[in-house]
């Protein structure tokens, strides 16, 4: 026998034994693989989608952190050269207002992904109101996320009250109501987010001062309800 052949004769019972257990991890997990693409439950499709959500939340960050690091190039430019000070401001205030909205995407992103407080499944994200384009009309955007599980879609209706004062008595006005529909519902069907628009008209003599909002969907054991107090974006109430 050569002196190669006793080496190997020689090779530790240890490693023997961890290579065994190497082959039976590798043989476990393809069992395991295959037991979920017989499933119908493609893993690698799944998590290719939290990836996106994920990546854009990292790029996010980065991007943050370049934006914060200028900000302080600037603020310190500002004190040393007072003759460039006006130009300094403009760019300043530039990216802060883009280190701001920033900020606010990267939390939306980490609302969806892990949110602070750990719950999962069906949330309301946000609700604005915007100008329309003629007098009284509004356009309202709700934004619904599904936080943590993202393995199916989640579907359901929406209901938007506005609660305020018409001819100086208390009134509520249903979305449904504002389009001649009164049991109308906004329907959504989305994996991560989705943001619903709906362009309405105040009736005359009627002013809103808040906002109910209901989720109901089969995924929820009950529906989910929040109220926000009403705000034009960009301009007050009584300009319309």
């Amino acid at each position: 026998m050569t002196e190669a052949g006793v080496s190997k004769t020689r090779l530790p019972l240890r490693y023997a034994a961890l290579a065994s257990a190497l082959l039976a991890a590798l043989a476990g997990w393809t069992g395991y693989g295959l037991g979920q693409r017989s499933a119908g439950h493609d893993a690698a499709t799944e998590a290719e989608k939290r990836a996106v959500v994920a990546d854009q939340g990292q790029r996010l960050e980065v991007e943050n952190k370049r934006l914060n690091a200028r900000v302080a190039e600037l603020e310190m430019a500002r004190r040393l050269d007072r003759d460039a000070y006006g130009q300094v401001e403009t760019t300043l205030a530039d990216l802060q207002s883009q280190l701001a909205r920033q900020s606010d995407d990267l939390a939306f992103y980490r609302s969806i992904v892990s949110p602070a407080d750990g719950i999962q499944g069906l949330r309301i994200q946000r609700f604005e109101v915007l100008p329309g384009d003629e007098p009284r009309q509004v356009r309202l955007k709700l934004t619904l996320v599904q936080a943590m599980r993202h393995e199916s879609i989640v579907a359901g209706l929406a209901q938007i009250t506005l609660l305020g004062v018409k001819d100086h008595v208390p009134a509520r006005f249903s979305v449904g109501d504002l389009l001649g529909k009164p049991r109308a519902e906004l329907p959504f069907s989305f994996r991560y987010f989705q943001t619903i628009e709906q362009t309405i008209v105040l009736p005359e003599g009627f002013e809103p001062f808040e906002t109910e909002v209901r989720v109901r969907s089969s995924k929820l054991r009950a529906p989910v309800q929040q109220a926000f107090a009403w705000k034009i974006a960009g301009q007050p109430v009584a300009a319309l």
